[in-house]
């Protein structure tokens, strides 16, 4: 699932630390960041600015359910 145009970072990436499983974000690229890496955090951020790296991405929730915790934030 696509993350939403104008998501608040800060609180999604809050959300996605509450999950049980693990979240990645999947670049156009073939890049996958681990969302529970604080790192990645940062990476994300920088992504964020640059539209046209976002419309080509996913993100990817190893569990069903936490596709619910997120799903104010995914397309």
């Amino acid at each position: 699932m696509r993350l939403k145009e104008g998501t608040d970072i800060n609180d999604f990436l809050a959300v996605a630390d509450k999950c049980s499983g693990q979240i990645f974000f999947h670049t156009a690229d073939g890049s996958i960041l681990n969302l529970k890496s604080m790192l990645s955090h940062y990476v994300l951020v920088t992504i964020l600015c640059n539209k046209s790296l976002l419309e080509n991405s996913q993100v990817v929730c190893t569990q069903d359910d936490d596709y619910q915790l997120l799903k104010d934030y995914l397309e």
